[in-house]
């Protein structure tokens, strides 16, 4: 597997809405440095992009033009990337990694690894690792955390400290982790979801879909629910 965080160009894998976020967020970054080459789409190409004039590939195409250029992945949905993700690997392309180490209230010590991209709005502090093509918009994540591989935490989350977050993990905008303890870190099992401005105070199992405040299970908060309406 290839990757680089040090690159002059790239080729952007994902042309609509999300990717357009995330490039305005790395451009906070780059400061012009760096140049969009080409967009891949697999439903739609053959044209150039509408907004940044580059032209859009297939992937066969972005193979034969652009093979040794490093590729974001900047589509959204967590099965969509980690597909993408294990097909460029299988090309041999280079995944291109935006870190923001060396960046003000970016711990030294903080492990990106391959494919991931971190938003330069989101402080980490120590001890903290983030596995292969994880997608980290957050706005504070904190000491002794670790993040599983594919997880995405969305914009203005907050994950405290004393945290193993699982792979393929979505956290959704607005939602809080609270504080695990050493002895005991909080648990985020693989495959879950976490709603928008959920709070979460305790282990999550896998797969679970977990909403509110506190965060309980989406079937529990609409047993509530009913409840409170039946009195």
């Amino acid at each position: 597997m290839k990757s680089t965080a040090e690159y002059d160009e790239v080729v952007v894998f994902g042309t609509r809405g999300n990717a357009l976020l995330m490039l305005n967020e790395a451009e906070l970054l780059w400061q012009g440095r760096v140049r969009v080459v080409a967009m891949v789409d697999e439903l739609s190409n053959g044209h150039l992009h509408p907004v940044l004039g580059v032209p859009v590939l297939s992937r066969d195409e972005r193979l034969k033009l652009y093979p040794d250029v490093p590729v974001l992945i900047m589509a959204g949905g967590i099965p969509l990337r980690k597909r993408i993700f294990h097909d460029l690997v299988a090309e041999g392309a280079t995944i291109g990694n935006i870190s923001t180490l060396g960046m003000e209230g970016v711990d030294k010590g903080t492990i990106f690894s391959h494919g991931t991209i971190c938003g330069p709005r989101t402080r980490i502090g120590p001890n903290t690792r983030f596995g292969i093509g994880t997608l980290i918009e957050a706005t504070l994540v904190g000491h002794d955390v670790t993040v599983g591989d594919f997880a995405v935490l969305s914009a203005e989350c907050l994950v405290l400290s004393h945290i193993d977050i699982g792979a393929e993990v979505n956290i959704a905008p607005g939602a809080v982790i609270m504080n695990g303890t050493p002895q005991r870190p909080i648990r985020i099992g693989e495959g879950a979801v976490i709603g928008v401005g959920a709070v979460v105070l305790r282990d999550v199992p896998a797969g679970a879909k977990m909403i509110g405040n506190p965060a309980m299970p989406i079937r529990k908060w609409l047993k509530l629910q009913k409840m409170l309406d039946e009195m």
